[in-house]
């Protein structure tokens, strides 16, 4: 166990990056370990091509996207699980057809079915519809991404044993209700950038700011917190060796 969490880098677990970001755009993240996710099939045949020791690319099909939905292969989607251990982003949405999201993300979870993956799901205006396929669907490698469900719905969340990804955008009484060792960070630039402080991914100084006054603690242990949940998800989920080398290291050093 590190006796300097300071010197762990910063860990952002849902952002969007493009699969042709050069290596000096990389360098520019100041060493953070990014989950980028995907929001289309062609997006994430690109994304999965790359091999970056400090981003985790997923493979997505955002609810959002009807070309997205559309072009939804689940043999094609299948074959990506062996070459990534990170879905994301997929989900259901407010916008678009609810049955169209539904059979997509059924079709997803039945792939992700015994396979050492992450999930990080959208559920913006329909947590009620997410919150019933998860629990005919359970997984446990669920992350829930800006979830702004109910008290009730968190706390069945909480029971499927699912994480949550939260960023500096969201309000403080959100934030506290959620467990600690349940969170982990997340900007989804370049959504928000305003209001999460994030002139880029990996930028998460002002989350762990709020949490550390949140719970009494400093900014340092929060980012240690994250790491050693990360550590702790992917460990029961067995996603920590398919994680690039240097992160994984981090993790276990957490």
């Amino acid at each position: 166990m590190s006796l300097f969490p300071n010197e762990l880098p910063a860990l952002d677990c849902h952002a969007h990056i493009a699969p042709d970001v050069t290596d000096s755009q990389i360098s520019a993240l100041n060493g953070a370990v990014v989950f980028a996710v995907s929001r289309t099939p062609a997006e994430t045949d690109h994304a999965l091509r790359r091999r970056d020791p400090t981003l985790v690319w997923g493979t997505g099909v955002h609810p959002a996207v009807s070309a997205a939905l559309k072009d939804f292969n689940p043999h094609q989607f299948r074959t990506t699980l062996q070459r990534t251990c990170f879905i994301g982003e997929v989900g259901l949405d407010r916008r678009g057809s609810l049955e169209l999201q539904r059979s997509v993300l059924t079709q997803i979870f039945t792939a992700a079915r015994d396979e050492p993956v992450l999930l990080s799901l959208h559920s913006s205006g329909r947590t009620a519809a997410l919150m019933d396929l998860l629990t005919s669907h359970p997984h446990p490698g669920i992350i829930l991404h800006w979830f702004l469900g109910t008290p009730e719905e968190r706390q069945h969340a909480i029971s499927l044993g699912a994480y949550f990804s939260v960023n500096a955008a969201m309000p403080d009484e959100t934030l506290a209700a959620f467990p600690l060792q349940r969170l982990l960070p997340e900007t989804d630039f370049p959504a928000s950038r305003r209001a999460t402080g994030a002139a880029r991914p990996g930028v998460v100084a002002p989350l762990e700011q709020r949490l550390a006054v949140l719970h009494g603690t400093t900014p340092q242990m929060i980012r240690r917190r994250f790491w050693q949940n990360l550590r702790e998800l992917t460990t029961r989920t067995q996603v920590l060796d398919r994680l690039p080398e240097p992160i994984a290291d981090w993790a276990l050093e957490a």
